[in-house]
């Protein structure tokens, strides 16, 4: 989350009177993140985040509301999409998509504790279970194409070494797929600023903007390599057994998952050092922006090479 897109009260008073959602009381601008412009909005009826989306298709903005939905009717914690006064999930702002989710209770972690990790186990297992019903279908724009891809366009950037270590990574995930590994929806963004707590344990999983269609394995990974790595990204194997064993309390790992898991591991990493790579040489003008290390991911591949 950022804000890319600045608007004042008054702009913000004139799209609110597309809801019936009260009087706008307060709102500011949320900083965490990198992807779309958020802001917290108070009402006089409740709190709500307000997203103005800076790159998605209308397509896969209905997509992401009607997970959210289905998944809220099977009483998992989730934002719930507000619809507007004719029944739609986005309403233009200032020539931008733009939709009001619902605030949740809970705040993030920097970092987090074993009991923690089993607990996001436990929850991405409800996700993946819940979810499995779920009709409508969205390809993974983030695969081994785009990292290709984003990889020629951020070459120039880069050192020679890390240009041999990217190209050799991509060349094993080319070669080492497994198409026969289970599939179904997938978060794709599990970090811990997308994970809520309060007193009792996770109370939601937020941000489901880059929400598929893919190998679960791969969401099990992305999810692994932030929640059970240290500070360098090396494997914290204790954090590690407790979010698998949270995990295979709801949904057991097949045998060829268990063999694939750390390739899967590498490709996420391999995944996020670039798009890390993309956004710090590729920077959006933003009025509040956050823009996270590369290098960490870096660590995380090379941690899971020697693995």
């Amino acid at each position: 989350m950022a804000v890319y897109t600045p608007i004042n009260k008054s702009e913000l008073d004139t799209w609110l009177a597309n809801f019936s959602i009260g009087s706008l009381k307060n709102f500011k601008g949320i900083s965490s993140g990198v992807t779309n412009t958020n802001y917290l909005v108070e009402t006089e009826s409740s709190r709500f985040i307000l997203t103005i989306f800076e790159h998605n298709q209308l397509k896969e903005l209905l997509f992401f509301f009607d997970l959210m939905n289905f998944l809220s009717d099977k009483n998992f914690s989730c934002p719930q999409p507000i619809v507007n006064n004719n029944g739609s999930y986005l309403t233009p702002l200032k020539g931008k998509p733009a939709a009001l989710v619902s605030f949740l209770i809970g705040s993030a972690k920097d970092s987090g504790t074993e009991s923690d990790c089993y607990s996001v186990g436990l929850t991405l297992g409800r996700l993946h279970t819940q979810a499995k019903n779920f009709t409508q279908t969205r390809d993974n724009n983030r695969g081994i194409a785009w990292i290709s891809s984003k990889y020629n366009d951020l070459k120039p950037f880069l050192s020679v070494a890390d240009r041999r270590i990217i190209e050799l990574e991509i060349d094993y995930q080319k070669n080492c797929y497994h198409d026969s590994l289970p599939t179904g929806i997938i978060h794709g963004d599990l970090f811990r600023d997308n994970v809520f707590f309060d007193k009792n344990g996770v109370s939601a999983f937020i941000d489901f903007y880059y929400a598929c269609n893919d190998q679960l394995l791969l969401d099990i990974a992305i999810t692994i390599n932030d929640w059970c790595s240290d500070s360098n990204g090396c494997i914290d194997k204790r954090k590690f057994d407790n979010f698998l064993s949270g995990y295979e309390s709801i949904r057991k790992l097949e045998n060829s998952e268990h063999k694939c898991i750390n390739n899967a591991m590498r490709f996420a990493a391999l995944r996020f050092w670039l798009s890390r790579l993309d956004a710090c040489h590729n920077i959006l003008d933003g009025e509040i922006t956050s823009i996270k290390d590369p290098n960490y991911f870096k660590k995380v591949l090379m941690d899971r090479h020697a693995l």
